[in-house]
């Protein structure tokens, strides 16, 4: 009861605007200023009654933190300044020496890593001082995002471990699970030269972004023990500034995790694929974190009754509200594009945060260097009640249109229409569902078909298909492989190859890429990928989680697929423009029961089509479809791929195969 009559009194003043209006700190130079000659140490921390910064001569001494200081070189007490900000400035290059703050509040004194910091050593208990010209590999500063893949996203989601931890995968030992195994060229299954993985394969399938599940320090793996068999996602941030050790060869010098993962970047921009950055700002690991050891309680959202706010299901809910935590969101993402070189943000259950701060985010990265270009896009949901002060709006899908056009959602309608509620394992959807159900999935797909821009959309307005990403699958919950098979056959054997599923397989995916918006999809799911059943597999072993390459031969025939529609929609008209005025060019065909037929006709393109027209069939039957009167040339009927050149011609009518989607185009 006292902790929760506390936590509301900190809720009071933090809220108050004499308490904004005397601490809103505007500049971006907080952390460790290093410089040959001098380091600055700024700190905001506006309830501290003292702040003393601790110089170390190693990253971590499991026996000094907080009890006997055997390896502390230096403790000196910091000056206040206005507006909340302690600092203090030391001579000398202090280039690879860590650190701590002891941040004194209501007369406890609690050590924490710096929350502004750049470098950190093991588990992120102690930060480090930062020469960042020094963990520049050669060639950085001529690196830059790929050309034009903002024109053609296409974004395949990655966990860095899960894709090169296959001992079949070609990379090296020492670079397995690694940022470095980004940086092997040639890599084949053995190395025998004949099955593509890795770096190679992505290359040949032909995304154009790499979406990587987080890759700033987070906790809930132990960085002091590499050779214990470890995995998580990494939705447990610690240091936001700070990439994770367990990905680099050595946790414990700061310096190395910056330079590889610097390297990756490299290597993925060096492919033409863009980098995409999955961010954790909704909650934090929990609260013996940086944030809450430095200004207790600001960073968090409190109740009514003086508990912390658990929308996130993790334990607590961040304030994106409060002001200094809004421009922490914005100063971390600028820092991560502008010295990083990052492509895009991921924002994990952006319905916690309010619809302000999200559009401020979207403002600051404009004003980087073709910042516009930076794509934006998170999940509109929470996965329970929050908090919120000041009268915020939550970024939730109902709200998108408050949003900038420039930031995107997960469009779960799509995704629970094609294959079934992701929640309701057995439930089924338009490609996989029987006669009568696919029918009531048909003004849902026809929707997505628009990004939701259709005039009869009444529970989502975007404002265009920028702001829609599509797909039917991702890291939580079935992969596709496993929800069609538990879905659809009576035993679930996983391991099975079905040729019945493939073709749902490949259907799901023909509507994704025949879509307005940006299609996503998860890394493997062009190859059947499965995790044997399990749908939340967020801790669970390599051997669950790892892409098995040898899959990409065993189901080449899918494979191959993805990578056609990859390329074929690139030649498409109409159905890659973003911008609102593009779903006029779309006209849906008269079409018997669940089948849909559209239009797609765009005059003033490059495109190497200027019409085509598309039909899904979702039974398990051919069905005939009429044609309109021009000569159409099929490119693909949903189960061949054609040549994109001019192919065989059709007039009149089509054949429609089962769970297929076909697709035609013609010059006229």
């Amino acid at each position: 009861m006292q902790n929760a009559k506390m936590q509301l009194k900190r809720k009071e003043l933090f809220a108050s605007r004499e308490f904004v209006a005397q601490y809103d700190y505007v500049k971006d130079d907080l952390g460790a200023g290093y410089e040959p000659e001098q380091t600055t140490f700024k700190v905001w921390a506006p309830t501290a009654e003292k702040v003393t910064l601790n110089l170390y001569s190693s990253d971590f001494d499991e026996n000094s933190m907080e009890k006997e200081e055997s390896d502390l070189k230096q403790s000196i007490l910091m000056n206040q300044e206005e507006r909340g900000v302690w600092s203090t400035q030391v001579s000398g290059d202090l280039d690879g020496v860590y650190y701590t703050y002891s941040v004194q509040v209501e007369g406890i004194s609690k050590e924490t890593a710096d929350p502004y910091a750049r470098a950190c050593g093991v588990n992120g208990k102690r930060s480090m001082v930062v020469d960042m010209k020094r963990t520049e590999p050669a060639g950085w500063e001529q690196d830059k995002r790929p050309e034009k893949i903002n024109e053609h996203p296409v974004i395949y989601e990655l966990h860095i471990k899960d894709f090169s931890s296959d001992v079949h995968s070609g990379i090296k030992q020492e670079w397995r699970g690694k940022y470095l195994a980004f940086t092997q060229n040639d890599t084949s299954y053995d190395n025998e030269g004949k099955i593509p993985t890795c770096l190679e394969y992505l290359k040949a399938l032909g995304i154009t972004y790499v979406h990587l599940l987080p890759t700033f320090d987070y906790g809930s793996v132990d960085e002091s023990n590499p050779q214990k068999d470890q995995f998580n996602w990494g939705y447990d941030p610690v240091n936001y500034n700070v990439p994770e050790g367990s990905y680099a060869t050595n946790a414990s010098d700061g310096h190395v995790r910056i330079k590889e993962f610097k390297e990756m970047v490299m290597a993925l921009h060096k492919a033409g694929i863009g980098v995409i950055m999955d961010v954790v700002f909704n909650h934090t690991y929990n609260l013996d974190v940086p944030l809450q050891k430095t200004v207790p309680d600001y960073y968090y959202r409190i109740d009514e009754e003086g508990n912390y706010s658990n929308g996130s299901e993790c334990g607590n809910d961040t304030a994106s509200e409060r002001i200094m935590f809004r421009r922490y969101m914005a100063d971390s993402v600028c820092y991560w594009a502008k010295n990083y070189h990052i492509d895009g943000f991921r924002f994990d259950l952006m319905g916690l945060h309010d619809v302000e701060t999200m559009n401020y985010l979207r403002e600051r990265l404009n004003e980087l260097p073709d910042g516009e270009k930076i794509l934006m896009y998170g999940e509109p949901w929470a996965a329970g009640k929050t908090s919120m002060e000041e009268n915020a709006v939550p970024a939730l899908a109902k709200n998108i249109h408050m949003l900038d056009s420039g930031i995107a959602m997960f469009c779960d309608k799509i995704r629970d229409g094609i294959k079934g509620d992701v929640f309701k394992l057995y439930e089924r959807g338009y490609v996989n569902g029987n006669a009568k159900e696919v029918l009531k999935f048909k003004e849902d797909i026809c929707s997505g078909v628009c990004a939701w821009c259709n005039e009869h959309e009444k529970e989502i307005h975007p404002k265009a298909p920028s702001q829609i990403i599509n797909y039917v699958s991702a890291h939580d919950n079935l992969t596709l492989w496993d929800k069609l098979v538990i879905s659809v056959k009576d035993s679930a054997d996983y391991k099975q190859k079905y040729s019945d599923l493939i073709q749902m397989n490949k259907m799901a995916a023909g509507i994704v890429f025949t879509s307005l918006g940006i299609p996503f999809f998860q890394a493997g799911e062009e190859f059947a990928r499965t995790k044997g059943g399990n749908e939340n597999s967020y801790n669970l072993p390599s051997s669950i989680n790892q892409l098995d390459w040898k899959r990409t031969e065993e189901y080449k025939e899918l494979m191959e697929y993805y990578r056609y529609m990859i390329a074929l929609r690139k030649d498409l008209p109409l159905v890659e423009r973003l911008d609102a005025d593009a779903v006029s060019g779309i006209t849906f065909l008269d079409t018997e029961d669940a089948v849909i037929g559209f239009m797609m006709e765009e005059n003033n393109t490059s495109k190497k089509w200027k019409k085509a027209l598309v039909f899904y069939n979702p039974y398990d039957e051919e069905k005939m479809a009429s044609l309109p009167t021009e000569k159409w040339y099929l490119l693909t009927d949903g189960v061949r791929k054609m040549n994109m050149d001019k192919s065989e011609s059709i007039e009149k009518s089509v054949c429609l195969k089962p769970r297929s989607v076909t697709v035609m185009a013609t010059f006229d």
